[in-house]
């Protein structure tokens, strides 16, 4: 559809609709051509025709599953990890290193844009010590998330001169308030204690909820 987010100028960034494929294959850069079938069969909707080479990649279980859109494709090349741990992945740091005599026999400076520049890789003593000794090269800690209380009636309320009275009063609400309303609403949060409620439950502190 020309209102389409995905369009641009007239035609359509994700490249629809695809041509029609006898059989599944595998592109030079490692990308799937999915089979798409000229069975004739086509939907009209909003007045455009479509057929089968309008379908987007899709999991028929996890459709039936949630009952939502859900597009997806399975990612099975290095660059898809990097996008996803890029500083774990993008390799030792690289250095760029010139070399060039700091004077001839004419006086005069040769500058060689080929030779001056060389992409080398970079290992410091200390990384190789490190991987030597098999040592961790990374680590993931889990979020800590401060749990506050308070006496009834002594929460404080942080505000200044120029804060709508709205923001004021809706001040007056604390995490751990609201964490005996959510036991009020929710009856699986009745299972779990305050130190244990950040495994369940997310506090947005912008809206106090």
């Amino acid at each position: 559809m020309k209102s389409s987010p995905c369009m641009q100028n007239g035609k359509c960034t994700k490249h629809f609709p695809k041509k029609f494929v006898e059989s599944t294959s595998i592109d030079e850069e490692g990308y799937p051509i999915y089979k798409r079938r000229d069975d004739g069969r086509s939907t009209t909707r909003e007045g455009i025709d479509l057929d089968n080479r309008y379908v987007v990649p899709h999991n028929r279980f996890l459709l039936l599953k949630y009952g939502a859109y859900i597009n997806v494709e399975w990612c099975n090349q290095s660059r898809s990890i990097k996008c996803l741990f890029k500083y774990v992945n993008k390799g030792h740091d690289r250095v760029t290193v010139a070399f060039s005599q700091s004077e001839n026999i004419d006086d005069s400076r040769i500058v060689d844009e080929i030779n001056m520049y060389c992409n080398c890789r970079y290992i410091s003593p200390c990384e190789v010590a490190w991987r030597i000794f098999n040592f961790p090269i990374h680590h993931r800690e889990l979020p800590v998330e401060r749990l506050s209380f308070h006496l009834d009636g002594n929460q404080n309320i942080i505000f200044t001169d120029d804060d709508p009275i709205d923001t004021v009063v809706n001040g007056k609400k604390s995490m751990f308030l609201k964490w005996f309303e959510a036991n009020k609403e929710f009856p699986e949060a009745r299972q779990l204690k305050y130190a244990e409620f950040p495994l369940k439950y997310v506090w947005k502190q912008e809206s106090k909820k």
